[in-house]
């Protein structure tokens, strides 16, 4: 499964018209440990997309499923899912970003919290500490997924991408670097048709018509 994720990614970098990457499983678990170690960096393969990359958790996210879930830009879940990294009690550590993702996406402190004691993480906590951005209300994920999703791919795709950009590598940079990566990305924007688009659709008083270009 983890080779057949790494070449999905693969096939979505290559196409440049997407406003929005979903992942998600069946059943009622996202993708727990099961002790065995994963090959292939499927993570790593998520978190190199260059669309946002919405996860939908359907259930407990564990060892290497929480860690395909941090790869991803944001996350919303059901109200029974679960998070943890419980492989320290059999010595092993997170090998797809894990210990690298969780402090830039919750702090260091309760990175540490998580990471030392094995604790499974429940979803009102998890929202709490910023691990998610939204907790389905009971048997209702489809719906915010939807709603989500909207929000999302309502601007300018090439717009979200350099947003993204910007923010994710503006993390490894001092502010004055990240402040000229954002300044670079703007310039290159004015260029685009989408930009043109957004413009003149304020301008007309109309909904952007934004193609990706």
């Amino acid at each position: 499964m983890a080779g057949a994720l790494v070449d999905a990614c693969r096939l979505v970098a290559e196409d440049d018209g997407l406003r929005l990457v979903v992942l998600t499983a069946n059943g009622n678990v996202f993708c727990a440990d099961d002790g065995t170690e994963t090959a292939g960096n499927p993570a790593a393969a998520v978190a190199s997309l260059a669309a946002p990359v919405l996860v939908a958790l359907n259930g407990d996210a564990t060892g290497p499923g929480l860690e395909l879930a941090l790869a991803g830009d944001l996350r919303i879940c059901v109200p029974s899912a679960r998070f943890g990294f419980p492989g320290l009690a059999r010595g092993v550590l997170p090998q797809d970003g894990g210990t690298q993702r969780l402090p830039r996406l919750v702090g260091p402190a309760w990175a540490q919290d998580l990471l030392l004691t094995g604790r499974m993480v429940d979803a009102n906590e998890a929202l709490a500490i910023g691990l998610v951005n939204r907790v389905a209300e009971p048997g209702q994920l489809e719906a915010l997924l939807a709603e989500f999703s909207k929000q999302i791919t309502a601007g300018s795709p090439i717009g979200a991408r350099y947003a993204k950009e910007a923010a994710g590598k503006g993390m490894d940079l001092s502010l004055e670097q990240g402040l000229g990566l954002e300044a670079d990305l703007n310039v290159i924007l004015q260029s685009t048709s989408d930009r043109a688009e957004g413009l003149n659709s304020f301008l007309e008083k109309r909904g952007p018509k934004f193609t990706g270009s």
